[in-house]
């Protein structure tokens, strides 16, 4: 095979291989934006799905809150009560067994009382943490925006993908949504079209390996079949 010639293969090799390696480059890229906002999208349900249950947790822990207030201020008049009784029965010195019964309703009063104010400081506490739990998840909620806007430039940047797809996501949860679901789709049509397109390289190769070596190649990279060419071309 004349020289000149060889040179000629090995350069279409070459460009095949440049060819290649340009579409394995985008096609990652598609894929790091895909997991990028795929990762966003799914954060989204779940911080979403958190804001909707916190005015239900928080108005059972109102309710809740409600009655061991009362239960507070009946556990303090029983204690009253009975600290009354007791006193009363020491005083007049009356049976001891009585003034046995009586100390004893006077410590499960005090008892009742601990409790109810025990549990009072819980649902304070765990009120407190409902609004600390709001309060983060709105933080992530613009840290999210903010994520997704970064895509959406990224996006719009990408000549592999529909320009619907480099639209601004918004600034709502539910826009945050709709825009993943977009982006998804946006990529996955560029993931296939760029698939597609590197398979075609492939068979480009191996048709061009083929008619040099005279058999026919089962060869899965552009680059496999180069170094073949090489080894017998040089």
């Amino acid at each position: 095979m004349p020289a000149d010639h060889a040179a000629s293969l090995l350069a279409d090799a070459a460009e095949l291989e440049r060819r290649d390696e340009a579409v394995a480059g985008e096609l990652e890229t598609i894929r790091s934006l895909a997991e990028r906002a795929g990762a966003v999208r799914i954060r989204v349900e779940e911080v979403r799905a958190a804001l909707d249950r916190l005015p239900a947790e928080r108005e059972e822990v109102a309710l809740l809150f409600r009655a061991a207030e009362e239960d507070v201020a009946r556990s303090r008049d029983e204690l009253e009560r009975a600290g009354s009784r007791v006193a009363s029965l020491e005083s007049s010195r009356r049976r001891q067994d009585e003034l046995d019964r009586a100390r004893k309703e006077l410590a499960t009063a005090r008892e009742a009382q601990s409790d109810a104010e025990a549990r009072i400081e819980r649902l304070a506490e765990r009120t407190a943490e409902l609004e600390a739990q709001e309060q983060a998840l709105d933080a992530e909620r613009a840290l999210l925006v903010r994520t997704a806007a970064e895509i959406s430039s990224e996006l719009r940047t990408n000549g592999r993908v529909t320009a619907t797809a480099g639209r601004e996501p918004g600034t709502t949860l539910p826009e945050l949504d709709d825009w993943g679901g977009r982006v998804r789709s946006a990529l996955f049509v560029a993931r296939g079209t760029l698939e597609t397109e590197r398979e075609r390289i492939v068979v480009e190769a191996n048709a061009l390996g083929s008619s040099v070596l005279g058999e026919p190649l089962g060869a899965s990279s552009v680059a496999l079949v180069r170094r073949r060419l090489e080894e017998r071309l040089s």
